[in-house]
């Protein structure tokens, strides 16, 4: 059945599949057709047994005791007889001891069912319902006598009469609708698409015979008729392209010498480039070798400069030897000076991980201390306790905490006061550094960040630290901003600010 629908033309597809369509809607109407109409037949059934039950009961419930059974069975024929659809009535009473028995009947005999459902009805006090394939059985109990039900028995002979009939009445108007459906939609497939198709189709096989001139001259203005105009506009592009194929080759092949020539340029500036890019790995070879030396040499001279410092304050130490040890430590800066340059040059970041800030900035202002002490400079540092964790590289943000560290320290040779406060914002950390020094010059404060751009004197700074620094914090997903700030009343006397943003880390534990 597969192969024989997958082979089968379009128009012998779109009928079978129409007249599939049409025997599912038809059967489909006819089906819920059967079913409604047997559903109000049923429920008029139903009707009728509660109806005929009802008026029974209501009869008993009104005469007086004792009850005359032949009288009652007199009435019970009387209803019988007013609505043909009532098979019989039965009154059953139950004994002392609950068991039913027939009180009087208009039938000759009682089936077992019917005492046990007129016993049920009167046990519950409510109508009863049973049914089988053949009868629909109502017991209701009569009002006012607890010992009596009326049972009515309806036959289901009608209602399966009436399906019957639906059934052959469908049959007989779905097979002639189905075959009638069918034939007039093959032809009108077969006129309306399977035309076009075949003429759409012989000009496909004529062009797949290498005839390019061949064309479908359709003119219908339906989707088909639509195919077949593009069908033929796409053929006569075809020919035009083949046509000025023949032009574009002679011009290619007139263009091949000149070629040939730029290729052989091409091959003597691409082995330049190559020895250019050999002197490059070179170099960059060389410069992490220089940024490993530079981390190695870095924090042991910050450690020798810090205990140069140590000895130089001792006052058991003489002038001459103070004076020797602080042109040590001046060299000693220095040399820290290019190292740490050279070292944000050329130092590649590590992978970021979730830590703690408050390690970091403790870290910072120990290594800090001396100089800070040095210079008669005191230190403010205040560390919340809630701050979240970051994801950071510890060594590059170490790096940038120190340059703004240095950067207060040399805004006040004088002497004063560098603040550190960590907080938690918004969205995670804060950090501000602040001194109480001249402050920003406006000249070059929206250049502050700049490469390049320093206020101190020729050898004593590079204007790199501060671009190295705005360049980690944004490494890191954050931002800086820098700004004077008054520490007296007169807001006469200033200090530089510079206040640090980082998102709080959204993964992994913290690491110390």
């Amino acid at each position: 059945m597969t192969a024989w629908v997958r082979d089968s033309s379009l128009g012998a597809r779109l009928s079978c599949f129409v007249a599939l369509i049409v025997v599912v809607v038809v059967a489909g109407v006819s089906y819920w057709e059967l079913r409604s109409y047997a559903g109000h037949v049923d429920r008029d059934l139903m009707d009728a047994a509660s109806l005929g039950a009802e008026s029974a009961a209501d009869d008993l419930a009104e005469r007086a005791l004792p009850l005359d059974a032949q009288d009652v069975r007199d009435t019970l024929h009387d209803l019988v007889q007013a609505d043909p659809v009532l098979d019989g009535l039965s009154v059953i009473e139950t004994d002392a001891g609950g068991r039913p028995r027939v009180f009087t009947s208009t039938s000759t005999e009682e089936r077992a069912d019917v005492l046990d459902l007129a016993a049920r009805a009167i046990g519950a006090g409510a109508p009863v319902a049973a049914r089988t394939a053949t009868v629909i059985m109502l017991a209701r109990p009569v009002p006012r006598r607890g010992t009596l039900a009326v049972v009515v028995t309806v036959g289901l002979e009608s209602l399966l009469q009436t399906r019957a009939h639906a059934v052959r009445v469908a049959l007989g108007f779905a097979v002639p609708t189905i075959l009638i459906v069918t034939v007039l939609v093959h032809f009108t497939v077969r006129r309306v698409v399977g035309r076009p198709l075949n003429a759409i189709l012989r000009t496909m096989q004529e062009t797949k015979r290498g005839g390019l001139g061949a064309r479908t001259r359709l003119r219908q203005r339906d989707e088909l008729g639509t195919i077949a105009s593009g069908l033929d506009e796409m053929l006569d592009q075809i020919e035009r392209f083949q046509e000025s194929l023949h032009e574009r080759v002679e011009e290619a092949t007139r263009n091949l010498s000149l070629r040939n020539a730029q290729l052989a340029a091409s091959q003597a500036e691409l082995f330049t480039l190559r020895e250019s890019l050999g002197r490059a790995e070179r170099v960059a070879a060389l410069g992490q070798a220089a940024a490993t030396v530079v981390h190695q040499a870095g924090t042991p001279l910050n450690l020798v400069s810090g205990y140069i410092q140590m000895i130089r304050d001792d006052p058991k130490i003489d002038e001459r030897t103070r004076t020797k040890l602080r042109t040590v430590d001046e060299q000693i800066q220095q040399v820290t000076l290019v190292l740490r340059t050279m070292l944000d040059h050329a130092r590649q970041p590590s992978e970021p991980r979730v830590l703690s800030l408050a390690p970091i900035l403790r870290r910072v202002s120990e290594l800090a201390q001396p100089r800070l002490a040095r210079h008669n400079i005191g230190l403010d540092v205040s560390i919340a306790s809630d701050l979240p964790p970051i994801r950071a590289d510890a060594t590059q943000l170490e790096m940038a905490l120190l340059n703004l560290v240095t950067n207060a320290l040399d805004a006040m040779p004088g002497g004063g006061t560098l603040s550190m406060h960590a907080v938690t914002a918004p969205h995670g950390i804060r950090i501000e550094v602040a001194d109480t020094g001249a402050g920003i010059p406006p000249a070059i404060r929206d250049r502050l960040f700049e490469p390049w751009v320093t206020t101190k004197p020729a050898g004593h700074g590079s204007g790199l630290g501060l671009a190295i620094v705005r360049d980690v914090v944004r490494a890191h997903g954050g931002s800086i901003a820098a700004s004077n700030r008054a520490i007296s009343e007169s807001h006469r006397s200033t200090g530089a600010s510079f206040v640090v943003d980082l998102p709080a880390g959204r993964s992994e534990r913290s690491v110390e």
